[in-house]
């Protein structure tokens, strides 16, 4: 999370005069953290899969039964989330850049 946190507000900051508040450059900022999101979505997977295999023998059966039900919609909620959230980040970060004209 800090890590994502920190990354978004980078590209924002770096990116200052190019995320600007029109339609289409806060559509290319969504854009921009969906991909990252998208690569970080199987970060969380293998994390996932990780705790089960963790698991004693005897649980590891029905713990990854409940996994396989559940995965898609959990790294869909994760994902919808992560994108709101990172999207204000990067175009807030960018806006404070320009104002305070960091660049």
């Amino acid at each position: 999370m800090l890590w994502n946190l920190m990354m978004h507000t980078l590209m924002g900051w770096l990116g200052a005069h190019f995320f600007i508040l029109t339609p289409e450059r806060i559509g290319i900022a969504i854009l921009a953290v969906c991909m990252t999101q998208a690569v970080d979505q199987v970060r969380l997977r293998k994390i996932k899969w990780a705790e089960i295999e963790a698991l004693p023998e005897k649980e590891r059966k029905s713990a990854s039964a409940e996994l396989e039900k559940t995965i898609n919609r959990d790294l869909a909620l994760t994902f919808v989330q992560s994108v709101a959230i990172y999207s204000a980040v990067v175009i807030f970060a960018a806006h404070v850049a320009r104002v305070n004209g960091w660049l």
